[in-house]
């Protein structure tokens, strides 16, 4: 199974892309994040959702009829997922590189074998 979700909000502003992917015992998610700094990711998981908040910070600058103006641009991201199955929350790993965030979520396992005695 795979999803991809992304919308524009009312202010025209894209969110970032997500990305769902099932393999077998495990969900993986992928959320392109630019702009955006390790410590600014918060993640939160239950069994059956996750939730990505991100503080977007962009600096610009520029020159205009011998004036300079520089100034920084915040924005906030918010994106709860319903998680296609269940998942053990203890064992969630997640790493962010070049702007984009990994989350590998274990399927909780329903069925375990049962010794005979």
């Amino acid at each position: 199974m795979k999803r991809w979700s992304f919308s524009w909000d009312p202010g025209g502003f894209l969110e970032p892309l997500i990305e769902i992917k099932e393999y077998g015992n495990e969900i993986i998610i992928t959320a392109d994040l630019p702009s955006v700094e390790k410590n600014d990711i918060e993640v939160y998981a239950t069994e059956n959702t996750l939730e990505i908040n991100a503080k977007m910070r962009k600096k610009y600058r520029f020159e205009r009829w011998g004036t300079m103006q520089r100034g920084v641009s915040f924005s906030f991201f918010r994106k709860v997922i319903e998680l296609p199955s269940q998942v053990d929350i203890e064992n969630v790993k997640s790493r962010f590189s070049k702007g984009v965030l990994e989350i590998i979520l274990p399927k909780k396992s329903h069925r375990r074998r049962i010794d005979i005695i």
